[in-house]
């Protein structure tokens, strides 16, 4: 991280990266799978390369936000910028990597055209009437590395007249947004959905509808996968916007219409902690929902790469503000952050909070409670007071051999950092301080889930996207559907009928009472209670043999419906556990009397 933080090394220049070193081991005839480990790899590293360059731009977007006119002013208005231009091509003119793209240029002319250009673009009055400047660069030719090159020489000129970091980032991002019309590349997600044999990613990966069913089982993964489940504690209403939105924003990543701009996707997670970490579980739940939909494997390939492109938007906020605290407590250390929270009164005041949030929350309660909750708690609040710079020693064990016994989750430590978060308001913590503490809890997290077990996503999307019996059968429709069937084919059944010859009124009630039971039994909604079975069958008759007869005509009749053979075979599975329940009054009885004939029939 220090070696490439003051590079303004983007995702975009990494992403390059990662392909050229997927093309020299192809060269070099390295097998599919390795060069696949390889990119893995070399993908953890991703933020400590990109983050100097992450921070410093997101932090300089943040400034801008508020109008550049402060912009403009801190480079001494029109007449610094003057100054700036003329340096800029002083560093032009002997630079050999881009020199030859003036040689015959009015130079002059150049410079005063860029003179009202820049003063617009950097928050000066808007007084440029020239050419628009994708047309002034068409058939240039222009390369990103020469792009580069040139956003080099604007840095050399801004430091060597003495402007400040933050001032010289602003400038930078301002020049970034005008790349794409320089180069003439189209803008935008969808602008990096590969074509091939004329189909755009959408339409090799199946069309919208395909993308929708992708992503209802990924958020069925999301719900039970403990890396990000914790993002996804929320109403059903919420959940469903949250997929129409994903939705919408994949098909125009992919290629289709776009209906959900990739510009909204920033400050949409903005005030969210997403990590690389999570960024990377969810790529994985992708990967895992086409497999499952069996999607062309190049596809997906190719979709996980324009998904590439969002990473930054995804996780920028939380790298900002984890960044900025974890600088700040490098700088003037925890000291600051101890008072911050009040001290030893303002920390047991913290503790005394945090206890209150994390004891009646369910998700995690179960871990705070018995005889030694208040010897756990004092031990904690001395680790926590150490770590946010209070002058004591920490006495109690270490981190991962207290835990070594449990096996918490990421989702119940992200629970428990909610929490801290919370208390830590509660006691008045600034904004700040918060980030800052959670930069410091943060490191825990490794020694805290030191048994973290390995998560599953296929077994847990396939478990999330299994259909119950009721709904592969029809739901509330074919369930009715088979009861008339199936009444009507016991009826007329010698081995059965006399179990349902009734009255037209019986029948009809005997109907809805089967309909509910068998709405119950196989998953769907219904208040019938399943422990009412035995007392409703307990003076009929009903032997295994009538039992068997049943499943017969069970069997019979859904496969006139045209039931799937998957689909047959769980539902009899279903069936076959209340057998006792149905059979239980007529085994009883003949038992009995069994016993009785044992002594003898003259009685």
């Amino acid at each position: 991280k220090p070696a490439h933080y003051h590079m303004n090394v983007t995702d975009y220049h990494f992403d390059v990266m990662l392909d050229l070193f997927a093309k020299a081991l192809t060269e070099l005839g390295v097998h599919p799978d390795a060069i696949k480990d390889v990119a893995a790899a070399t993908g953890k590293i991703r933020k400590d390369i990109t983050t100097g360059c992450t921070v410093r731009m997101e932090l300089a977007k943040k400034n801008m936000e508020k109008g550049k006119d402060g912009l403009f002013k801190r480079l001494g208005g029109q007449e610094g910028i003057v100054v700036f231009i003329d340096r800029l091509y002083d560093l032009i003119a002997v630079d050999n990597r881009m020199k030859s793209k003036f040689v015959g240029k009015d130079i002059k002319k150049m410079k005063e055209g860029q003179y009202v250009y820049m003063t617009e673009l950097l928050g000066g009055p808007k007084v440029y009437k020239g050419t628009d400047i994708a047309e002034i660069h068409k058939g240039v030719g222009l390369t990103d590395y020469e792009f580069d090159c040139f956003l080099g020489n604007m840095e050399k000129a801004m430091t060597g007249l003495g402007m400040e970091d933050e001032t010289v980032d602003e400038v930078i991002i301002s020049s970034e947004e005008i790349r794409a019309a320089l180069l003439g590349r189209a803008t935008g997600i969808a602008a990096h959905a590969k074509v091939v044999d004329g189909k755009c990613v959408l339409e090799r990966l199946g069309g919208d509808m395909n993308v929708e069913a992708i992503v209802e089982m990924m958020y069925g993964g999301f719900r039970g996968d403990p890396r990000v489940k914790y993002f996804y504690e929320f109403s059903k209403e919420k959940l469903e916007g949250w997929k129409l939105k994903m939705t919408q924003f994949l098909v125009g990543a992919f290629g289709g219409a776009i209906t959900y701009e990739d510009s909204k996707l920033r400050l949409a997670h903005y005030k969210y902690n997403i990590t690389d970490y999570h960024f990377d579980a969810f790529i994985e739940n992708f990967f895992v929902s086409c497999e499952l939909m069996e999607s062309d494997t190049a596809a997906v390939q190719d979709a996980a790469e324009v998904l590439g492109h969002v990473r930054k938007d995804i996780t920028s906020g939380c790298t900002v503000r984890l960044e900025v605290a974890r600088k700040r407590v490098e700088s003037a250390g925890t000291d600051g952050l101890f008072e911050a929270v009040g001290g030893e009164d303002g920390l047991k005041l913290f503790m005394d909070k945090l206890y209150q949030h994390i004891c009646t929350d369910a998700r995690i309660q179960h871990y705070f409670s018995g005889s030694k909750l208040d010897a756990v708690k004092s031990t904690q609040g001395q680790y926590l007071s150490v770590i946010f710079g209070a002058p004591i020693s920490y006495t109690g064990r270490p981190l991962d051999r207290v835990h070594a016994v449990m096996s918490i989750s990421d989702f119940e430590f992200d629970c428990f950092l909610e929490h801290a978060q919370s208390a830590l308001r509660d006691v008045g913590a600034d904004t700040n301080s918060i980030d800052e503490a959670i930069v410091i809890m943060e490191t825990a997290r490794r020694d805290v889930l030191i048994n973290r077990k390995p998560h599953d996503v296929r077994k847990t999307q396939e478990a999330a996207s299994a259909k119950t019996v009721y709904e592969r059968l029809g739901g509330d429709s074919g369930i009715s559907n088979f009861v008339e069937q199936m009444y009507e084919k016991a009826t007329a059944d010698v081995r059965t009928k006399s179990f349902f010859e009734k009255n037209k009124a019986k029948v009809s009630v005997h109907k809805k009472q089967l309909v509910a039971f068998l709405t119950k039994l196989f998953g769907g909604p219904s208040s019938y209670e399943l422990s009412d079975v035995r007392a409703a069958h307990y003076t009929l008759n009903l032997s295994d043999y009538h039992f068997d007869c049943l499943l017969d005509i069970f069997s019979d009749v859904f496969k006139e419906m045209g039931v799937k053979p998957k689909d047959l075979q769980d539902a009899i599975q279903a069936l076959q556990p209340i057998r006792a329940d149905v059979t239980t009054g007529y085994t009883v009885r003949m038992e009995m009397a069994r016993k009785n004939v044992e002594k003898g029939k003259d009685h």
